[in-house]
């Protein structure tokens, strides 16, 4: 018994440092003081579990306990009665749980946001509720999410790994269109397309943001369920796993392309019927790339999780089209679109997340080689490539190397030979950058020793 109650006075220490206090209400959880007396009466547990068990609960980015386990909550916080004079949770209770070999999960474990307004009307707030107090999530290990197949074993892809010259648009489209997926999330929708045989799909991740499961619905109107998603918080990036085989999919450029190059956007803008159907399914459109923009945590103009590499094009991105690929003159995938990415209303600049992020993310999060395609003249530029192994101390800093993203340290990479600049950058350290010449015939090696960033 006494044990337990560490552990339980272990947890609720925990909790108080990963929730502020809100003067407006009483927040999160239980054991934080608040305006209303009766919001801290901790007599009601939150019990979650896993399948498989030993999975880590995190919560706000800290690691709080690991399956099975149970969390102190006020009563109060189940309760809708009496929001007002009670204490009450003003956000979303969302947990990430974590395993080694299985695919992060992110769950709301809460309901709303209610409505709350005083008998005069003069005061008005919204709030969250859990409904039961008994959670149990499955977990997918990361081989049969992303799924057994690859491209080497499939006849199915739906854009040529190389290519010469440029292909006529007619040609790309055809082969595009069968590998775009229409994504309903809840009351929203955007687009997607496959990047696997196996029925592993690219989006955005305010596409998904926040939802349990999602509808995918194929350029032939097959209508698919999912409720096995990856989101990347770094990155407005998602993966959607569905049940599907041998599906016609795109194939990602690694390298970045050039300033004023040609490149297609295709997806399925948010114009709806009435049933949520989309009106103009598989909508091309057709611009160039208007520059390679890297933004950081700490760009001024970056929005919470939009940091790496992007993508600047003047063509025509609609509501909808979030999450659909944008592709090059050789039917390679060189990004992922987004929109309202710079300031709203802002005619001709919309903005696509680097296909090589996705690449990278795949292989370094989760440990998955997607096997990207490379444009013809990459080749001749990367004909040797060698190895580079890069740690750094504190390690999980991020890497670029010549202002592309390629993950996290400690990693070993396939590095064309040639000057590299090579950056190494994590928050609250000073970054490391060095220019590298990689060797032909070698193996070469980097450590990073990050100073912590001193304030005066």
């Amino acid at each position: 018994m006494a044990k337990k109650r560490r552990q339980s006075k272990q947890i609720q220490k925990r909790l108080r440092m990963q929730f502020p206090r809100n003067p407006l209400s009483a927040l999160v959880v239980c054991g934080l003081l608040s305006l209303s007396h009766t919001a801290c009466a901790s007599d009601r547990k939150l019990f979650i579990n896993s399948t498989p068990e030993g999975a880590q609960v995190e919560i706000n980015g800290n690691i709080t306990c690991t399956t099975p386990c149970e969390l102190p909550m006020a009563s109060t916080y189940f309760d809708q009665t009496h929001p007002a004079v009670t204490g009450h949770l003003d956000q979303p209770f969302t947990i990430r749980l974590l395993k080694d070999g299985f695919i992060p999960k992110d769950v709301n474990l809460t309901t709303g946001p209610h409505p709350w307004r005083s008998h005069n009307g003069r005061n008005y707030f919204e709030y969250y509720t859990f409904a039961i107090d008994h959670f149990n999530f499955r977990l997918d290990p990361v081989q049969a999410f992303l799924g057994h197949e690859t491209k080497s074993d499939s006849t199915t892809e739906a854009s040529p790994t190389t290519s010469s010259e440029a292909l006529p648009i007619e040609q790309i489209v055809r082969k595009t269109l069968p590998a775009i997926v229409q994504i309903r999330a809840g009351q929203f929708s955007g687009s997607g397309f496959f990047i696997t045989p196996a029925g592993l799909v690219a989006t955005n991740a305010h596409v998904v943001e926040g939802q349990q499961a999602v509808t995918v619905i194929t350029s032939d109107g097959i209508t698919l369920q999912s409720n096995s998603i990856y989101i990347d918080h770094d990155r407005d990036l998602a993966l959607v796993k569905v049940e599907a085989h041998d599906v016609s999919f795109l194939t990602l450029s690694l390298s970045l392309p050039l300033q004023g190059a040609e490149v297609i956007a295709v997806g399925t803008p948010g114009i709806n019927d009435v049933a949520g159907t989309g009106l103009l399914p598989n909508s091309v459109s057709k611009g160039i790339i208007s520059g390679i923009r890297t933004f950081s945590e700490t760009t001024v103009a970056n929005a919470p999780g939009r940091a790496g590499t992007w993508l600047q094009t003047d063509t025509t991105i609609n509501h909808g089209n979030s999450g659909g690929p944008l592709i090059n003159r050789s039917g390679l995938v060189v990004g992922i679109n987004t929109l309202g990415f710079a300031g709203s209303g802002t005619p001709g600049i919309n903005f696509a997340l680097a296909s090589s992020e996705l690449i990278q993310v795949v292989q370094q999060r989760l440990g998955v080689t997607l096997g990207p395609g490379k444009d013809a003249v990459q080749h001749s530029e990367t004909a040797e490539e060698k190895r580079l192994s890069i740690t750094s101390t504190p390690s999980g800093a991020d890497i670029e190397i010549d202002g592309v993203f390629l993950g996290n340290t400690p990693t070993s990479l396939s590095i064309a030979e040639g000057k590299r600049v090579i950056r190494i950058t994590k928050k609250g350290y000073q970054s490391y950058e060095r220019t590298l010449q990689i060797q032909p015939n070698s193996s070469q090696r980097i450590s990073a020793e990050l100073d912590p960033v001193t304030t005066p």
